[in-house]
């Protein structure tokens, strides 16, 4: 351990006298302290650092920093400089010089004598005049530089002397004067306790120290452009050392005399170890991110609410890296397992809750789920169920098939959903007995899907007694695969959509395969849609209840929205959170039409003001809409005869333009109340709202207000009145420490919008914030940082119970065969080349042909 007294300058004439002297003359200004480790300055009684390590340029500095704060303006052997003293002979020159010409000015009697004497030396004095500026402008860049070398030392003795509680601590103080100054660090070299193997020596540098390798600036064989060099081996550096015995680290070497240019203030925000992401902005980054806010918009937040790109503290490239990391740290080796303890969670919060899973070689092979509010709102719209499947919402390429269907807004409601591996019958046989399961065995009065053959099976064998539909879309685009004229898709499209009884509906189709059928590929597609005819022609259809829905629209609405928000590289848990979160989008949309039904009345505009509110008061404003158009169309009919005879009541009605067009309804009268209206159009059974028809009718009798019978409550607005509805689910459900988070922050929101409000309340503010947040890191100067996980993230153990999915190949075209791909790509280079006219031959023309050549030289 060396002392003060090993500072000494030695005997040997290693080092030469000036140097010992000066070295000798700083100690006199320094007393020595007992541990042997620092001494104690004789102007300001400061304690620094007296190891043979730092050696004495920064005793130097001090000495000279106390002088020139006590007004002490003797030379010092060791500051003094030749420089300096050249300067200083140099203006007693000029002085004496300027002195004596006034001298001889005064003694000269006359002016011409004076005159001669200015013009003989008028040259020396502009000469002097000029050494004399120079001088002085010299001697002012002096001052300048006197003054900011005591700022600069008073900076560096301030350090020199600073502890530190933790090594971090230290790193962001640096971190700290490094973005003042204009630079960047990095940790750099450290040393280790070998018997407590503990960190007690860490070496802060600038971010340009070192040099690059010459073996990555020489190579020969390089591919992409070289990096730019960012390193030039500047030796800024902050070197600290752990103090076993207060167990606090202090300032053992400290550097900062750069060898570069520092950057500007306005660029310093884009320097590497100035653009982080505190624990705050990353709680505020996943909230907006889970809610589906891009990238470049938390960008702009961020710098709106922080003054500024220069404050926000971190960049593009940093929100990118932490976006995409913490989306691959909910890629967890135990996905599905995780999942699954994530959806037995919501079982034991909500009894209502289903769930069921299937596994295959011990990995997870089908999925399906429905909470409480889906039974519910299935027990008052499962009548119609919509049945469509989507692709790509998970990295496993799995299957994602949502149940949905009509609420009374005529919005999209989603019953259940199911995740499966493959689309098999066997696959959709498990999906719709595990859906009839979850609903009490209650079946659908009908079905909508797409034309897929194994899903229209698995619905026939399990939905028994149902009506399936299949999309008319879909069957218009697989039509047009087959049928290029477009007199012929014409034809088709009227046998789709068409209302005209079966055997009518047979006679067209007889013509239309006639002259379909000449191609063999039409052949095939003419016996499967015949086959499936029931499924999608409106002659088989029109009579069953599906509320005036032909296709999968609101399906593949649904399949839109979730692939904007759900990503296909996404983890299982991922997605299955996002899902939630779009259904309680759809739940909150249904709360806010609800709300506006009940508090808004829709203005009456109809020639029957009182059928129209009676259709205002039990109608959603959505469906009161087509009533009033129902209501409007009525107008224009009129009730030619009523067939008393019997029981029921027949009217028919006619259109006034159109007489030939009638339509029967039936009406029965009990005690002077209409109990039952049917019609002929059958509207009231298909869409389970009265026809213009129903309505001529009861105008026709003078009702006052639409008959009890005429009134499905699926479409009233008291519908779900019954039960309270719970439209939040588990979507909303984050970790402990978010939710804490954001509990504090929504007070603390609410007090500071006051507290701005004046300059003197956001000063007092400031102020208890900072010595607040002072004694916080006091208290919490070694406690970990919390991490911000998901809900299905906790508990996660060592070895899943059920392993990952594996990736599957979903529909679609199937990869060329690599000999099979050369083959053709070697006969389509073979077909390009050109082709001799002589021999006939590809590869070489009549120029080049070699039998041509040889019968040149036998002719020769």
């Amino acid at each position: 351990m060396s002392t003060i007294e090993d500072h000494n300058p030695p005997s040997s004439g290693s080092i030469s006298k000036k140097r010992r002297r000066q070295t000798s003359e700083v100690w006199n200004h320094f007393d020595s302290l007992p541990d042997g480790k620092r001494a104690t300055c004789k102007y300001c009684s400061k304690s620094l650092c007296a190891t043979s390590k730092m050696g004495t340029s920064h005793l130097k500095r001090h000495i000279e920093t106390c002088k020139k704060l006590q007004g002490d303006t003797s030379q010092t052997p060791f500051i003094g400089s030749e420089k300096e003293e050249e300067a200083n002979e140099q203006v007693e020159e000029v002085q004496e010089e300027l002195a004596a010409e006034s001298a001889a000015v005064d003694s000269m009697e006359t002016t011409d004598q004076i005159e001669a004497t200015v013009e003989g030396n008028l040259n020396v004095d502009i000469l002097l005049l000029s050494s004399y500026i120079l001088m002085n402008f010299q001697l002012y860049n002096k001052a300048l530089d006197e003054y900011f070398d005591v700022a600069s030392l008073r900076e560096y003795d301030r350090i020199v002397n600073m502890t530190f509680a933790s090594e971090n601590e230290a790193f962001h103080f640096f971190n700290e004067y490094a973005k003042r100054e204009g630079f960047s660090v990095r940790r750099s070299s450290t040393k280790k306790d070998r018997l407590q193997n503990t960190i007690k020596f860490r070496e802060f540098c600038c971010s340009r120290q070192g040099l690059r390798e010459k073996k990555y600036l020489e190579m020969p064989d390089r591919k992409r452009p070289a990096t730019p060099i960012s390193r030039c081996d500047c030796p800024v550096k902050l070197c600290i050392k752990l103090d076993p015995k207060t167990n606090r680290w202090w300032v053992q070497n400290f550097i900062n005399d750069h060898n570069h240019d520092l950057t500007a203030p306005d660029c310093t925000p884009f320097l590497r170890s100035h653009c982080s992401i505190n624990e705050s902005q990353k709680c505020e980054i996943s909230s907006m991110k889970a809610s589906g806010i891009r990238n470049c918009q938390i960008l702009e937040y961020a710098a709106l609410c922080s003054g500024g790109y220069e404050n926000r503290g971190f960049q593009e490239k940093n929100l990118y890296n932490y976006t995409l990391g913490h989306e691959q740290s909910t890629m967890l080796a135990d996905d599905a397992d995780s999942v699954l303890r994530y959806f037995k969670e919501r079982e034991e919060s909500d009894p209502d809750f289903f769930l069921k899973y299937d596994t295959k070689d011990g990995c997870l092979n089908r999925l399906f789920w429905a909470d409480g509010q889906s039974v519910v709102d299935y027990a008052y719209f499962g009548d119609l169920v919509i049945f469509d499947s989507t692709y790509k919402l998970n990295r496993y390429n799995m299957v994602v098939v949502p149940f949905l269907g009509c609420n009374h807004h005529r919005s999209t409601i989603i019953f259940a959903c199911g995740i499966v591996s493959c689309e098999n019958n066997e696959t959709y046989r498990w999906l719709l007995e595990a859906f009839l399961q979850a609903m009490y065995q209650k079946h659908p009065e009908s079905v909508l899907t797409d034309g897929d053959h194994a899903m229209g099976k698995a619905i026939k064998s399990v939905f028994k007694g149902t009506a399936h539909r299949i999309c008319s879309w879909h069957m218009d685009r697989n039509a047009q695969k087959y049928i290029h004229d477009p007199a012929v898709l014409q034809k088709f499209k009227e046998l789709l959509s068409g209302i005209c009884s079966r055997e009518e509906f047979e006679k067209k189709w007889i013509s239309f395969a006639q002259i379909v059928s000449q191609r063999v590929l039409s052949r095939q597609w003419l016996k499967r849609t015949y086959k499936c005819r029931e499924s999608w022609a409106a002659a088989f259809v029109n009579k069953k209840m599906f509320l005036g829905m032909s296709s999968t629209q609101r399906s593949e609405g649904l399949n839109a929205d979730l692939h904007s928000h759900i990503k296909s590289k996404m983890s299982l848990g991922m997605a299955v959170q996002k899902f939630e979160r779009r259904l309680t989008h759809k739940r909150t949309k249904e709360a806010e039409l609800d709300c506006k039904s009940f508090q808004k009345e829709p203005v009456l505009q109809t020639h029957c003001p009182d059928l129209e509110k009676s259709a205002a008061i039990n109608y959603t404003p959505r469906v009161f809409r087509i009533v009033r158009d129902e209501i409007k169309m009525a107008a224009g009919l009129v009730v030619n005869e009523t067939l008393s005879s019997s029981m029921p009541l027949r009217y028919i009605v006619v259109q006034i333009e159109k007489a030939e067009s009638q339509y029967i309804v039936h009406c029965s009268i009990v005690e002077d109340n209409v109990e039952k209206l049917a019609c002929s159009c059958a509207k009231l059974e298909t869409a389970k709202l009265p026809c213009r028809h129903i309505f001529a009718v009861l105008i026709h009798m003078k009702a006052t207000c639409i008959p009890r019978c005429c009134i499905r409550d699926r479409w009233t607005k008291y519908v779900k009145s019954g039960f309270p509805s719970d439209r939040k689910g588990g979507a909303f459900k984050v970790s402990s420490y978010l939710m804490r988070y954001h509990e504090l922050n929504k007070i603390a929101r609410l007090i500071h919008s006051e507290v701005a409000k004046s300059p003197e309340g956001y000063l007092r503010k400031m102020k208890s914030l900072k010595e607040e947040m002072q004694q916080y890191n006091d208290n919490h100067k070694h406690a970990e940082k919390c991490k911000v996980k998901q809900e299905y993230e906790d508990g996660v153990q060592a070895s899943p119970r059920i392993a990952n999915p594996k990736p599957v190949v979903t529909k679609g075209a199937p990869k060329k065969n690599k000999t099979t791909y050369e083959r053709i790509k070697s006969a389509i280079e073979s077909s390009r080349k050109n082709k001799c006219r002589h021999c006939g031959h590809r590869g070489h023309n009549r120029q080049t042909c070699k039998l041509l050549r040889q019968v040149s030289i036998l002719v020769c």
